[in-house]
């Protein structure tokens, strides 16, 4: 998607992101490092050998379903937004994030099979890609 995107962008000829290099770069290296966390601390959290062997709610977990799928969406958009300077990359964001809804629909009805309703309210207590963001209704 994001080579399409960046294609379509040439093609069109919409102009780059003219920001400071310094910006850019600093841009650059938080979506870098926000990847590589987050692509980290999942996989500490969850092995790939424990995926569908155990509930894992706690590490990035705790804040969404799919936090390794959530650093591709959000912070491999960010670095190939910034690296390639397109306006345009940005935007993709949105059919790579309907792209991934699609892609785990099976894995999310694995998952409701395995753990029934523990999964259930972990579902409603935690975003998909991003974590919910509730007001404290005990107050």
């Amino acid at each position: 998607i994001w080579a399409a995107v960046y294609l379509l962008g040439e093609w069109l000829g919409i102009p780059p992101i003219g920001m400071n290099p310094t910006v850019l770069m600093v841009l650059l290296w938080f979506f870098i490092l926000d990847f590589a966390v987050t692509v980290i601390w999942s996989l500490l959290a969850l092995p790939v050998l424990e995926r569908g062997k155990k509930l894992v709610i706690s590490g990035p977990y705790r804040l969404m379903r799919h936090p390794f799928y959530a650093a591709f969406i959000w912070s491999g958009t960010g670095v190939a937004a910034v690296w390639l300077q397109s306006w345009l990359l940005i935007f993709s964001v949105i059919p790579i994030h309907f792209f991934w809804v699609w892609h785990i629909r099976n894995e999310e009805l694995f998952l409701l099979e395995q753990f029934g309703v523990e999964y259930k309210t972990y579902m409603e207590a935690t975003g998909q890609f991003f974590p919910i963001l509730r007001r404290d209704k005990s107050k």
